[in-house]
């Protein structure tokens, strides 16, 4: 089985090739998940997809992790496979321990590198396109290899880490990932503006289903995106607004936009 948590798309991509390489099931994390029941008695492995989120695990994952009830053998081994736009940090070692507190024993983590899709804060902005395409052409192969390494694992029983960690890892996931979650993933900060043409995609993109369109008077053209409070802060609603009407504070005004095809 692969459960996979995507925003702009790159995860789901890697999860669902990866599910036909490998011959599993594929499915998206869902809400709940959080303190649901998920059954895996028939399943030989747990891969778990996602991005990485300043150098660490999502806040939604981590609640995943921590809550879900998982019906399978207890020797089944779980695997990451955390997509990224650059480089990953601790995020290896975080998701290790919070497995491990679970009583689940982590084999592989590995990373792929996809488009960047951040765009929240200064100097932060999606790839040049050529950037872009280079890291799409790439993703294929590394995912084969993936895949294999995988096998190979639980055939030896080991654990294998092979991630793009970066420098100064420690301080991007001990210092400036806690920061992230505490100040830069509020949903209040969000905006549309009046270029909005109220299709609604964002809406539907919203993987933990926190936006609801609303609006007075019956004409349609008038529904604005209204954000709840259950937000992963995965960006998939200002990447997909076909008219750049969504922002993140003004950060985000002058920043291009991803979506994966």
């Amino acid at each position: 089985m692969i459960i996979y948590f995507s925003g702009t798309g790159n995860s789901r991509a890697v999860a669902t090739e990866l599910g036909q390489l490998m011959d599993e099931e594929v499915k998206a994390m869902s809400p709940s998940m959080r303190g649901g029941d998920m059954t895996l008695t028939d399943s030989r492995r747990l891969i778990w997809v996602f991005p990485v989120y300043s150098w660490g695990v999502p806040p939604y994952v981590m609640d995943i992790i921590r809550s879900v009830v998982i019906d399978a053998p207890a020797a089944m081994p779980h695997h990451a496979v955390m997509t990224c736009g650059d480089d990953c940090g601790l995020t290896d070692r975080m998701w290790r321990k919070a497995i491990a507190a679970r009583g689940w024993r982590g084999r592989c983590v590995m990373s792929v590198q996809m488009p960047n899709n951040y765009v929240s804060l200064p100097g932060f902005d999606v790839d040049p396109k050529g950037v872009e395409e280079a890291k799409l052409a790439a993703f294929p192969s590394r995912l084969r290899s993936v895949a294999a390494e995988i096998v190979r694992a639980e055939s030896d029983d080991s654990e294998v880490t092979d991630i793009v960690r970066g420098s100064f890892a420690w301080i991007k996931t001990k210092v400036i990932y806690p920061w992230f979650v505490r100040h830069a993933m509020d949903p209040r900060r969000f905006s549309v503006s009046e270029a909005c043409v109220a299709c609604g995609k964002c809406a539907l993109t919203c993987p933990l289903g926190n936006i609801t369109m609303s609006g007075s008077g019956e004409n349609p053209r008038a529904m604005r995106p209204d954000w709840g409070g259950d937000c992963a802060g995965c960006l998939g609603c200002y990447h997909t607004c076909p008219v750049h009407a969504i922002n993140y504070t003004s950060a985000t005004k002058s920043k291009g936009q991803y979506e994966y095809k």
